[in-house]
Parts: C-alpha cells; structure tokens; sequence
C-alpha cells in the first residue's frame, strides 16, 4: 500500500488541460460531484455526493452559493460590552482588566474553534471556502504588534461571511475602516499630520493591483486621503465599539491627487461625507482607473484557490477571460465564479486531485466525521501552519505546495492519531453506520475513501484496503467493526490520495 512521500508530491505535475469555459451540460458523475464538493467545501459526505450525482453543475453550483448561513450564532462573548478599566477602580477595575485579558487572548483561540464548527458543518456551500480566501487575502493579524481583540476580529470574518462572493468595490470600501484592519495595518494611526502609509500600501499591492502598478507617490497620497478613521474597544468611549468610526481632527482636508484624479474637500467633514467622498471614490477610482489589472490579478487568485496552484500559458487565457468577465460584471464575483465552477475547464480529468490540501480541509474534514472538539481541531491546525485568524504576515499563508514538508507530513499523522484517540471503537462503527449499506465492505470501503481522497483509487490499492475490513466484515461485533474501521483510516492518512484535492 502505498505510504506518503514529500518527493511524490513535488514530482506532481498536471497535464495541459484543453477543455474552455464552456458550460459543462451533461449530468455530474460521482467523480465530478465530489470534485466539485472537495474544492467549495472543507467537510465532504458522502451522503451528500449521493444527493447530487445526475444533477447539472448549474444545478449544483447554484445551490452551493444559494445554501449557505451567512449568519450563524456568533460565540457568547462577541456581545461582551468592556469599560476601559483605567477609569475603574477596585473590584469593578480587576473585572473589567481580566475580561480584557481574555478578549485580547484566550477568545481569539476559541474564535478559532468556532470558525471550525462553520467549516465542519458548511458541507453543501461555498461560504466557508469563500471566507476563508478573503481572510487570506485581506489578511489581519490577531497576534502582532499590537494585539486585537476578538471582537474587532470576529466582525472582519462576519464582513467577509456576509459579502463572501459579493462585490469587490463593497468590499473594499468596507475593510478601508474595518476595526481589525484599522489596528493591523495602523490605519488608526493616520493622521493628517503624520500620514500612516502602512495601509494604503498593502491596499495597492496585495489587496487589489499587484507589485509594480502604482507608484511611491500613488501611494502617499492615498494615505492622506484615508486619514482620520478610528477605532476604540471600550463601550464607556464610543457608542459602536470595536467598528471604525471617523475622527474629523485627524483628517487631511487638502487637495490631495491620486492615479490622475483631483481629491477635493469641497464639503462639509462629516463620517458620511467623507466615507462617500474619500474612501468610496478612492475605491472607485483604483478599480475603475486600473480595472483590467485588478481584475487579472484577482482571478488569478481565484483561479490558483478553485482549480490549480501553477497555471501555465494555456490556463491564463481562461484567467484572462475570467477577467474580462469580471469586468463586464462591474466586480461582482459570485456570476464569473459561477461561470468557472460549472465550466468544462473545471471538472476536466486533468484537474481532479491535483491540487495539495491545506491543513484546515485535511483537519476540518476529519473531525466533521469523528468526535473531537472544534477548539482543539483549529490548535492542530495551528501546529501545522495555519492558525486561524494569525497568517504568518500580511501576504498571508503561501499555502499550496508550501503546506507538504519533510515535517509537515508526520506531523499531520501524529495529530490526525490524537484525533482518533478521542474515539471509541463504537465511535468509529457509529461513524460507518451512517454510510449506505455498511454491511457490504466493498461499498463502504468506497464511500469512505472518497470522503477523504482526491483522487480514487483502483485495482490492488484498492483491495489492500477492502482486505483491511476483513472477509467476515457482516458478521463481525460493533466493537471489532470499530477497531477494524479505524485501522482502516490509520492507512488511509498515510496516502497519498489523502493529502490531495
């Protein structure tokens, strides 16, 4: 049976794929729904895969953007209303300093586990995914310089949920004075009379053009004009707390000139005046002045999260025709990503498990399936590289090839075993249960190598894994069916199907 190698997968290459953006028509096989589940979702059922198998992608894609919660519970302690504890005393003041203490530290990790349980129960939309890339790209740090707390945190994930494949002018316009962003990029630092340029920087260069399409000076004057927006935690300062809000003392009311355009202060300096004038138009002006390398760049981006981490020359005309597409849409994402996940390019043979798992689809989609706790899942994660809420740096996590290391891999095992350890015999039969005809071991040995493989396996492979269940599967104890089930996931996370998408 074959065992997991960094070497195997870096010797991973894709065939040249020919098929366009044409719509794929004919009804989805097995193989294409689960392809298509895999990529948009980070927990896979194959209960699931049964309810769309026949269907149209148009069918399936559509619901996926249509099925999804873009508002679930938040956690308790998002509604936590702090006084600043420097204006307390006593008792009132060491409450008030130790709620802080959790705000700024311990949430933030359960915040995590919270994201986990969205992600473990999101298995038929793409919100999740979708939540995910912007948090990838509109990074924000928890645990930097100045550490946020959990709040201003848990309203960026709720900005990127709710416009999880909406409009790139709204959103951006929104994360200009998003709180957390605010913090992270010094944004609350930018004063007329010492520009911050930390955030307009990142706004050119990660955010929505790319290295080398705006110049120093593009730069500088963006920053004067983002000027003046705030942030403050404590429900004692400020009426919105943990929201950015607009200090007009701070903001520079000369005339600013950016990509060619005349930035006046010819109105009254108000929140909303100066949100349509000066944030709103400079979105406008970035997307509408340079409109074609926005949109290349980011469906690009796009691209290299749904479908494959190299695109070679033939697959930049498809992202060059995304582009246009998005152009023609005026920046709404949800119609061109519909176009690509129900394309014939998609679902071509040459771009189903080629793809390499970050660590929240492989963790994520284990504990969807076994008892663990959320919290822990996204502290594994955390020891695998990807800590929800704390990417490495401002470019966010390289991901792709960069998740498989000589490290990486036995330590997803190692961890993937602790999950395993908090299961019972029972557990695991209980699990298999749920499957359709569980007594027939061929059957079940199939549907669970595709909740977890990127690619199927055939021929002896396959046996090696039906023999695992062992001849008398049907007439076997719960107990041995259990030990025998999870032997049979401790081989599947040593293949290399299992690391693959």
């Amino acid at each position: 049976m074959a065992v997991v190698s960094r070497r195997g997968f870096l010797g991973l290459h894709r065939a040249e794929v020919k098929a366009g953006l044409e719509e794929h028509t004919s009804p989805l096989t097995r193989m294409e729904v689960r392809h298509l589940l895999q990529r948009c979702c980070f927990a896979l059922s194959p209960n699931v895969i049964d309810k769309y198998v026949g269907k149209t992608a148009r069918e399936v894609v559509d619901g996926l953007f249509a099925n999804g919660n873009t508002s679930p519970a938040p956690p308790s302690f998002v509604n936590d209303q702090i006084r600043d504890p420097d204006k307390l005393s006593g008792s009132a003041k060491d409450a008030e300093a130790n709620k802080l203490n959790l705000h700024y530290g311990d949430y933030n990790w359960d915040l995590g586990g919270w994201w986990v349980t969205q992600m473990k129960n999101d298995k038929e939309s793409i919100v999740e995914k979708m939540t995910f890339f912007w948090h990838g790209h509109l990074t924000t740090q928890y645990a930097n310089c100045v550490n946020i707390p959990v709040i201003p945190m848990y309203l960026q994930n709720d900005l990127f949920r709710k416009n999880f494949a909406g409009n790139f002018y709204t959103l951006l316009e929104k994360i200009c004075i998003d709180g957390a962003m605010l913090v992270y990029l010094n944004g609350g630092e930018n004063v007329a009379e010492a520009p911050n340029e930390n955030f307009a920087r990142e706004l050119l260069e990660l955010y929505s053009l790319g290295v080398g399409n705006y110049t120093e000076a593009d730069i500088k004057e963006a920053a004067k004009i983002l000027t003046g927006w705030k942030i403050k935690y404590f429900s004692d300062e400020s009426l919105t707390p943990n929201r950015g809000y607009f200090n007009p003392n701070d903001f520079d009311k000369n005339t600013k000139r950016f990509f060619d355009e005349t930035f006046q202060v010819n109105y009254e300096v108000t929140q909303e005046n100066v949100f349509n004038n000066s944030v709103r138009r400079l979105i406008q002006v970035i997307l509408n002045k340079k409109g074609d390398i926005a949109a290349k760049f980011m469906m690009s981006k796009f691209y290299k999260y749904f479908v494959y981490a190299n695109p070679n020359a033939q697959d930049e005309k498809i992202i060059n025709e995304l582009a246009a597409q998005l152009r023609q849409e005026k920046f709404e994402f949800q119609p061109v990503l519909k176009t690509l996940l129900r394309s014939k390019h998609f679902f071509a043979p040459e771009n189903i498990g080629i793809q390499l798992k970050s660590p929240a689809e492989t963790i994520v989609n284990m504990v969807a399936h076994l008892k663990f706790v959320d919290k822990y899942a996204r502290n594994i994660m955390s020891e695998l590289g990807l800590e929800l809420f704390n990417p490495p740096n401002v470019s966010g996590w390289k991901g792709y090839r960069s998740w498989v290391s000589t490290k990486s891999l036995p330590t997803t095992i190692y961890y993937i075993h602790e999950i395993f350890s908090y299961n019972s015999a029972n557990d695991f039969a209980n699990w298999a249960e749920t499957m359709d005809n569980s007594g027939d071991r061929e059957r079940l040995t199939s549907r669970i190598l595709e909740t977890f493989f990127g690619r199927p396996v055939t021929g002896e492979r396959f046996k090696g894994f039906v023999d695992i269940l062992g001849a008398d599967w049907s007439g076997i104890n719960k107990t041995e069916a259990g030990n025998r089930i999870k032997k049979l996931l401790e081989n599947v996370i040593k293949a290399p199907e299992f690391y693959l998408s």
